[in-house]
């Protein structure tokens, strides 16, 4: 593979590590046998939409449309790091702090971050296999098999974390083709969502009832295990790892040259201002629902 081009395990790996950080805004909060019952639709629809596609670019319109909605994504990504992190920086620094590696890899090109994306997996893999190591013997599974949420709620949060794949969807032609590609990444793809119920039902199962009465509720979790909040804030921090991958990811769809990191900018400015936080909770994937409509049905921009 040319060091310029983008192999399709790194396409996979990237949306792996970047949906985690969805997966850890949901767990405590959905159902983790909803989000599970996702997880074959989402493949389903995902092995679609990647015949659909096939080598070609999208649509310019729906192009825009995913840029869009990108933007959106992001910002409440940045929200999400603001509030963990807000006790040690404050809401808006934590935020721009954030920025500032996605502002300078925005300008570079998208191999080098999805290179960078290989290398960050090996990090999240050890910290979320400590996590579902040492918390397996703990798990109350009277409180795991409670009801938890919505089964709405919690259908959305598990197609919000397999849209991660979506966004991948823009640049796809870009992607160097391989033997068996499309196959692993929908293997990624279906990974994302079971490691995302897994947290999920682990966090229900230490925190029980108080799950959905705390903020991070993951987090809050976390810390039980080293029964100190130093675990806690060790791992808010570590799982910026997969927020920053998310960020990334979407900003990609922006496409080459600077126009990324003009994508992350315009993101964290929508965080500051609080906008995204007048969405309602399901309107992040029901705009991912309807981004994956319209790829089934507008044609093509062209082809490759």
């Amino acid at each position: 593979m040319k060091s310029g081009k983008i192999s399709p395990r790194q396409a996979a790996v990237a949306v792996l590590v970047g949906g985690l950080s969805a997966g850890a805004a949901a767990a405590g909060r959905a159902d983790w046998r909803w989000m599970l019952a996702c997880v074959p639709a989402g493949l389903l629809a995902g092995w679609l939409l990647l015949r659909r596609v096939g080598r070609r670019p999208l649509n310019p319109a729906l192009n825009a449309l995913y840029g869009v909605w990108a933007a959106v994504l992001m910002a409440q990504a940045f929200t999400r790091i603001a509030g963990r992190l807000q006790d040690m920086w404050g809401a808006p620094w934590a935020m721009a702090l954030a920025a500032l590696p996605l502002l300078w890899m925005g300008w570079g090109k998208a191999a080098a971050f999805f290179r960078a994306a290989e290398i960050l997996w090996l990090a999240v893999l050890t910290v979320t296999a400590a996590i579902l190591l040492l918390g397996a013997p703990r798990l109350n599974w009277q409180w795991a098999l409670e009801p938890r949420g919505s089964w709405g709620e919690s259908l959305a949060a598990g197609g919000l974390i397999l849209s991660t794949g979506l966004f991948v969807l823009p640049y796809l032609y870009k992607i160097e083709p391989e033997p068996g590609g499309t196959h692993r990444g929908l293997v990624w793809l279906g990974a994302l969502g079971v490691l995302s119920a897994a947290l999920s039902m682990l966090t229900a199962g230490l925190l029980g009832p108080t799950a959905g009465q705390v903020d991070n509720p993951f987090f809050t979790a976390a810390g039980l295990l080293g029964e100190s909040a130093r675990l806690e804030g060790l791992i808010s921090a570590l799982w910026l790892l997969p927020d920053l991958t998310l960020i990334g990811l979407l900003s990609r769809t922006w496409g080459e040259g600077p126009r990324p990191a003009l994508a992350v900018a315009v993101a964290l400015g929508a965080a500051l201002t609080g906008a995204v936080g007048a969405l309602p909770a399901w309107a992040p994937a029901a705009g991912c629902l309807a981004l994956s409509a319209l790829t089934a049905v507008l044609p093509a921009g062209g082809n490759k």
